[in-house]
Parts: C-alpha cells; structure tokens; sequence
C-alpha cells in the first residue's frame, strides 16, 4: 500500500510540475487538489494510518515529506482545505511540533525552529498547552474539530499530516 501510494504521489507531483500548476493541499487518497501559489506548501491528510508521531514522521520522511507545519493563519487555512478534501475530515491529526526537548518549549522537527518564529503565528487551542499528567509533547490539531493546536502523549496512535514544497 505504501509503494502503491509513493508511486501514485511521484506520477501525480510530475504531472503537476509539468503543467505548471501549484499545489498546496491534497488528500492522499483521492490525489484531490486545492491550488493557490502563496506558500508553495502542499499537505496531505494520511488517514488510512494510526501512528505514534516519530512514526508518523517516520512515515512521511519516508515519503519524502515532512510532518506539517502551520506558521501562518494561511497554512491553517491551507491545511483546512486539505481535511475538508480527505475521506475523513474528524480529527485528530498530528503535525510536526515537539518539546520532548525542553518542557514549553516546542520546536517544528522538519526545521528544527521555535514553534512561533519567525512571524510569532500560534493556534493553541484556549488553555493549551497544558502537558496534561505531564506526559503530554507532541502537537496534534483537530481535537475539538477546526484546526486549533493541543499538546498530546506522543505514543498515542493516531492519523497524520504530511506536507511538502509545491
């Protein structure tokens, strides 16, 4: 399934590059597309796999992406698109923010910066971060419906979003 998915993403990206079209949100399994040129980022809502979120990072380095990452009220909108378009649109989803590093600190793992840098962009939903039991240092969106941001148990299985540059 894996294989049959990168396949059908490298057809589909090649085509898009050929036509000269910008991608920037997309459902892996209906290949649907929403296009706009003012990030250039793509997402794609992988919801046929519950993984903890080093897999699912795992997962999506594999696919030559990375988890996502929202740093503007555009890429929330972006990635909204993107939920509407899949084949199941109720989260939640995990994106690419941790602070397995350092409590209260999270950081974006595909760019290794400050969740918040460089334009200052947060979407927590109301009182979160809240590292519930203390056991809680991954991002995931799609808790309480909309995309708004909660801090999560990383090994939790969960559905994810990729995202790549269009």
């Amino acid at each position: 399934m894996r294989i049959v998915l990168k396949v059908l993403f490298i057809v589909w990206f090649c085509v898009q590059i050929f036509l000269g079209t910008c991608i920037s949100a997309r459902d892996a399994n209906s290949l649907k597309t929403n296009t706009t040129c003012a990030t250039g980022k793509s997402y794609i809502v992988i919801n046929e796999q519950a993984r903890s979120f080093l897999e699912a990072w795992r997962v999506c380095m594999t696919l030559g992406m990375k988890l996502a990452t929202i740093s503007s009220a555009n890429d929330s909108q972006l990635i909204t698109a993107a939920i509407n378009r899949s084949n199941n649109p109720k989260g939640p989803w995990w994106i690419g923010g941790t602070d397995l590093g350092m409590e209260g600190s999270f950081v974006w793992i595909a760019t290794n910066t400050l969740v918040g840098r460089p334009i200052g962009y947060f979407d927590f939903s109301p009182g979160q971060p809240d590292n519930a039991g203390g056991n809680e240092h991954c991002l995931e969106i799609g808790r309480w419906g909309g995309v708004a941001w909660n801090d999560a148990p990383c090994d939790w299985l969960q559905r994810f979003i990729c995202e790549f540059q269009a």
